[in-house]
């Protein structure tokens, strides 16, 4: 029997055929993982469903449907009707072999596809303005982004992952005025911070008057306030920058509301807002003059007095949802791209260039996206479906279906909100949380290692904080806020990241100690804890196909529940830590028995390494 490189899926697939077989129908969309395994690998529902059709009690239609042919379907054990469930189970053999060799054979392939080769997909993320260092909030942003990206890149797609900076806001425009007139040499420390206290301190010093002034000069460009601007948000993305380098969330390309402004980006789209015979301009009332369309026909804005949406004022400025749309015409490919590119700092060993936007450089660095992710807060989630309805009235349905507000709650304090005007991410910034997660990890691999070097400590520890950090804000579904605590945060026991490296570093050592061979008699793998950790390998491809499959709009955002790695990834540490204590590696019975298990530990190490990278965890051979 050949099987791909998705043992799960296969046996799934026979279920689902051997139900089709039995019931003459497609059930595939009644199964369920039962959440104790002496309920089968699969447990079927149907017969609840079918009851009143099939004029059956449940449990009599689930005896009908519990039948299988063995030789057609190898990968099932036995099929049991239980009540009105029919619970099917894994045949351990072939299904044991299908696992081993889909993982010997992919390694750090093992859960790729290219299911979904040939489409572009354009992750937007964080978008934080530059006057302020990154808090923790803003960090949530920044990992789910990043995680998106690494998992659509996992499934096939080519992927772009954008930041938006606004360099053009008033927000900009007071934190320079801060810069100019107050004392920055109090303030000791990253650049991102330093700018970050002055716009506190602004807040109740800066000339109104003078500020205007400033943006003015900044939205005209090409004189010495604009100049001096750029040079102060670029060096304080850079400091951004270094924030993301410590969770491993890293960008592709950076577009800057300067670039946009004076890039004739809107003239371009505006011209294709007006050839929509949806698009509409009053000659008379109150929105006369206006380019302006009308969402009446969408439920949400039927209750509205006034249904029609302005997207460019009489007087030639376009509002937010008018530059939104105009900036996604850009990304969807609907206008010409208008931008020169170039460098924005030497890359990483390893890694593409940071291309931004820029005022003269080369062109071409930018492909049209086939599918949208913007992460933005959940409190934008109606100016976001604004856009995408948008885009269908105007006659862009391809782009408005392929359009997704990522929606996230915010990370919050106990008792408030982060603010950069009122300063509340003091003490809670991104760095700030990072370092005391790495000071508690240093604390506690120099009590495991004692005789440790300071060179040891210092990658263990930063490698650990900055995973504890990241996970945290991983592990919690999208549309639930987070209260930030830092026990919570930095907690190492249990469903964190520090547990999950120790598991990868507990194999690791064994394997150190032994390493496994690369053929074994694997017949010898029969005790259930061995049995159930096989079953959680074979699964891993099927979990992120499922994530990704899985992807809904709302009307609150997005759906996508990145949680479900993070608990298939704890799973299977638990289920490896389980094998570990009750069946001996090194010691075992039987030299046979040895080299089988030190394989399964090896691929196990293997499986556990790609979720832990897919999660943007380093994983660690020693901690």
């Amino acid at each position: 029997m050949v099987i791909n490189s998705n043992p799960w899926t296969e046996f799934k697939k026979q279920v689902i055929e051997a139900l089709s077989l039995s019931s003459g129908r497609d059930l595939s969309h009644y199964l369920e993982r039962p959440a104790d395994q002496l309920h089968g690998d699969l447990a079927c529902t149907a017969a609840f469903h079918l009851a009143q059709e099939l004029k059956k009690s449940p449990p009599k239609i689930a005896q009908e449907l519990a039948v299988f042919d063995p030789v057609k379907f190898p990968l099932i054990e036995q099929v049991v009707a239980q009540g009105p469930y029919v619970n099917f189970y894994i045949n351990i053999i072939p299904y044991r072999r299908a696992v081993f060799d889909a993982i010997q054979a992919s390694g750090e392939s093992y859960g790729k596809s290219t299911m979904f080769a040939g489409k572009h997909v354009v992750v937007e993320y964080p978008a934080v303005n530059p006057n302020n260092p990154l808090h923790i909030g803003h960090a949530r942003n920044a990992v789910l982004g990043d995680t998106v990206a690494r998992l659509m890149k996992n499934v096939g797609y080519d992927v772009t992952r954008m930041d938006y900076i606004n360099d053009l806001g008033l927000q900009i425009a007071v934190a320079y005025w801060a810069l100019k007139h107050l004392d920055a040499l109090k303030y000791k420390g990253k650049y991102d911070q330093v700018i970050g206290r002055l716009y506190v301190d602004a807040q109740e010093k800066y000339d109104e008057t003078q500020v205007r002034k400033y943006l003015k000069l900044m939205e005209r460009g090409n004189n010495e306030v604009a100049s001096e601007v750029q040079k102060m948000t670029q060096r304080v993305l850079r400091a951004h920058h270094k924030t993301h380098d410590r969770l491993n969330v890293h960008h592709d390309l950076l577009v800057w509301e300067s670039d946009i402004a004076h890039s004739g980006l809107f003239a371009q789209a505006l011209e294709k807002m007006l050839e929509a015979p949806t698009t509409l301009r009053p000659t008379k009332g109150n929105k006369a003059g206006c380019v302006i369309v009308d969402l009446g026909a969408y439920e949400e804005f039927q209750h509205l007095k006034d249904t029609e949406k302005v997207l460019v004022r009489s007087d030639g400025v376009a509002t937010y949802t008018g530059k939104d749309i105009a900036f996604h015409f850009w990304k969807f490919g609907i206008i010409k791209d208008p931008f020169k590119y170039k460098p924005f700092k030497s890359p990483k060993t390893n890694e593409k260039a940071i291309w931004t936007t820029a005022k003269k450089g080369e062109t071409g660095h930018y492909h049209p996206a086939d599918i949208i992710f913007n992460v933005i807060g959940m409190p934008q989630s109606q100016p976001q479906r604004t856009v995408y309805l948008t885009l269908k009235t105007l006659g862009y349905e391809d782009a408005s279906a392929n359009y997704y507000h990522l929606a996230y709650e915010f990370v919050t304090l106990p008792d408030a909100r982060f603010s950069g005007r009122k300063g509340t991410w003091i003490g809670f910034s991104t760095d700030a949380v990072i370092r005391e997660a790495t000071r508690r990890a240093r604390k506690e691999v120099k009590k495991r290692n004692p005789e440790a070097d300071s060179s040891f400590l210092r990658h263990v520890a930063d490698a650990i904080g900055s995973a504890a950090v990241r996970y945290s804000l991983l592990k919690v579904a999208v549309e639930k806020q987070i209260i930030f605590k830092w026990d919570d945060m930095l907690n190492f026991d249990g469903n964190t990241a520090p547990y999950l490296m120790y598991t990868h570093a507990r194999a690791s050592s064994i394997l150190r100690k032994e390493p496994a061979p690369t053929a074994a008699r694997i017949s010898e793998l029969t005790n259930p804890f061995e049995s159930e950790l096989i079953k959680l390998l074979g699964r891993y491809p099927e979990v992120l196909l499922e994530i990704v499959q899985g992807i809904k709009r709302e009307i609150w955002g997005t759906r996508i529940e990145l949680f479900h790695l993070t608990e298939y990834t704890h799973a299977l540490c638990i289920a490896f830590n389980s094998f570990y204590n009750h069946c001996p590696v090194l010691k075992a019975e039987t030299e046979e028995l040895k080299a089988a298990r030190l394989l399964l530990v090896d691929l196990c190490r293997q499986v556990l390494s790609n979720a832990l990278t897919l999660l943007g965890i380093t994983p660690l051979e020693r901690i």
